[in-house]
């Protein structure tokens, strides 16, 4: 059980702000003379939490003096024994806006109090990323992602469109498929002419019979991101749709692979609070850390993941700017997903999320 934070917010942001604005954020950092207490926070591990460590999380600790150890994976089941067994050891979770919604409907979170957040932190974080329950501080896209000897500069997909088009664009596709992951139906129907902005509420007979056309392009579905690095890099699939982000540390790694930001989709990773904290006051006090948007740069700058704070890119170089799906340029080739229609509920009491992924496992093994 984590303890209590007795010292003010403002205080300890005075003096994180401080320390930021002398020296930048992570280095020169004196300690904190006294124990402030800990918060426990549940991420993904991997190369992400390590990044994560270096440029949140012990930088906050010596600013604080709030202890900050990382757990997880974020499962919703682990929180929902936690919460249900009346011993939360977990504080904050990174999360996706699925788990996010699960989570909220089984009342195992708690709802951000927009009010804790520093305003001018708040104002560079799109609308869209400040949800009831969660935060966006990180954002991953699905974008179409290409094996870079397969496609001369001139010959790869540039549209849902191409992608949809086996005989414009010729190769063998991969799309993601596992029990309960969701159907891309943004991508079925922009392919079919549905312009980006007009997606919503989604016409989603017109984006099955769209996806009835793709299927037979596709030679692997695959279970995980991973799988799908792995399958574009050995050039067993010519064309992915996939997490953008994840190719480009793959492409830094030397793998042929490219990435086209045009016609992606745009969700958060988020912070949200676990219900039953007892630590919320250094749950603020870290919030406002994590989301300013220096951090955020020198986040952006280990992991190639958007950050959602606009800020971030005051303190990034054009060519580190580049790659990352939240710069400016990029942001506009782009688009939301409406995490609002994919948690509404149907007139059967089952959200959308859930009636189109059950479609989709009733789909995949439908025959012909």
């Amino acid at each position: 059980m984590t303890k209590q934070i007795q010292p003010s917010r403002r205080s300890v942001l005075l003096k994180a702000g401080a320390v930021l604005a002398a020296t930048g954020p992570f280095f020169h950092v004196r300690p904190a003379r006294a124990d402030k207490g800990e918060i426990v926070i549940a991420s993904w591990g991997g190369s992400r939490t390590t990044a994560m460590r270096e440029v949140m999380f012990q930088p906050f600790e010596r600013a604080s003096g709030v202890r900050v150890r990382d757990d997880g994976p974020p499962e919703a089941a682990k929180v929902k024994a936690m919460v249900e067994g009346g011993s939360v050891t977990w504080d904050i979770l990174d999360t996706d806006i699925p788990a996010i919604l699960t989570m909220a409907n089984n009342n195992l979170l708690e709802k951000i109090d927009y009010g804790r957040i520093e305003r001018t932190r708040l104002e560079k974080i799109p609308q869209v990323l400040q949800h009831p329950y969660g935060i966006g501080h990180l954002i991953y896209s699905f974008n179409i992602l290409y094996n870079s000897k397969t496609y001369s500069s001139s010959q790869h997909p540039r549209s849902w469109a191409d992608v949809w088009d086996g005989q414009k664009v010729k190769g063998a596709r991969s799309f993601p498929f596992r029990g309960g992951i969701s159907p891309q139906l943004e991508f079925a129907l922009i392919a079919d002419g549905v312009p980006v902005d007009k997606l919503y509420p989604l016409d989603t007979e017109r984006a099955w019979k769209a996806m009835d056309r793709l299927r037979p392009l596709v030679t692997k579905w695959y279970a995980n991101h991973a799988e799908a690095i792995q399958l574009l890099t050995s050039g067993e699939i010519d064309i992915c749709c996939t997490i953008g982000p994840r190719g480009l540390v793959a492409k830094k790694e030397g793998a042929p692979i490219d990435v086209v930001f045009d016609g992606g989709k745009l969700a958060p990773d988020n912070w949200a609070i676990v219900k039953g904290t007892k630590s919320v006051e250094a749950i603020y006090q870290f919030l406002n850390f994590a989301l300013d948007g220096k951090v955020q740069a020198e986040l952006a700058k280990r992991i190639p993941y958007g950050p959602s704070s606009q800020e971030a890119f005051s303190y990034l170089s054009e060519t580190e700017a580049k790659d990352l799906n939240t710069s400016p340029a990029n942001l506009a080739k782009q688009f939301w997903n409406d995490t609002a229609w994919w948690g509404a509920l149907t007139a059967d009491g089952k959200t959308n999320q859930e009636l189109q992924t059950e479609r989709y496992a009733r789909w995949m093994v439908r025959r012909g």
